[in-house]
């Protein structure tokens, strides 16, 4: 039964995000809105009466960080992956960044505080056997204060990141979840520039006209714009060596 239940919640992600992925053709900013009736598929998924934020959650995630996620007035998308030696891109957490996924609805963000910090079935209390492979990056903004959640796959797991703290949650339970919202983010990813480069004050990265489109051309024949991607990549370290990093990371 509880299988069936994670099919069906992934089948209704993959409707929720349809919307944003059918977009795609629209400009700039406006290819990553939702549809107006995105709100009533949202609401014909959801009949159970909404349930608070779980003991754990508030017993593990530093309050203002949990705020930060419950009361988002915006939240970003970015598609993230384990730097390589001598990887001199944009990071994000320490994380790779490698493409700009979207801007997420407030249906979207309702439906991540829904899915993992109101449900306990979805984490799990056992320590997961596994390595964090970043995925995919999730900010959550309230006024100018953030919080950062990071999504693993195929070790499912999101951490939480605010003010130098991590805490990561072992939510191999809720797998077909995740993995749903992960696929469809993915098929929204653009290639990501410093949104400063492109002088935008919120923090999307992505040309939005003809002007930035032209500033990003002039710049890569000068240079690498976004240098995430080199010819030749670093000879890989014996398995033997020490893990380090997100190999240590401790589940909650």
């Amino acid at each position: 039964m509880k299988k069936n239940c994670l099919v069906n919640a992934a089948l209704a992600l993959s409707l929720l995000f349809s919307g944003a992925v059918s977009a795609q053709a629209a400009e700039g900013v406006e290819s990553f809105k939702q549809s107006r009736d995105a709100w009533r598929r949202q609401q014909n998924v959801t009949t159970e009466e909404k349930k608070e934020i779980t003991q754990k959650m508030r017993d593990t995630i530093p309050e203002n960080a949990l705020r930060n996620i419950t009361e988002a007035e915006q939240a970003f998308c970015y598609t993230v992956e384990t730097p390589e030696d001598g990887y001199k891109g944009y990071l994000l957490d320490g994380m790779a960044v490698t493409g700009f996924c979207g801007i997420l609805s407030k249906a979207e963000i309702q439906l991540f505080i829904d899915e993992f910090l109101r449900k306990e079935e979805s984490v799990s209390n056992v320590v997961a056997q596994c390595i964090i492979q970043p995925r995919m990056i999730l900010r959550f903004m309230r006024g100018v204060d953030y919080s950062d959640v990071l999504f693993s796959s195929p070790c499912n797991a999101f951490s939480v990141f605010y003010a130098g703290s991590i805490t990561t949650f072992n939510i191999s339970p809720a797998s077909a979840t995740e993995n749903a919202i992960i696929e469809a983010y993915e098929k929204k990813k653009m290639a990501f520039v410093s949104p400063a480069l492109l002088g935008q004050v919120l923090p999307i990265g992505v040309p939005q006209n003809d002007e930035q489109r032209a500033l990003v051309k002039e710049k890569s024949q000068q240079g690498p714009v976004r240098n995430w991607q080199t010819e030749s990549k670093p000879t890989p370290k014996p398995a033997t060596e020490e893990k380090k990093g997100w190999n240590k990371l401790k589940f909650n």
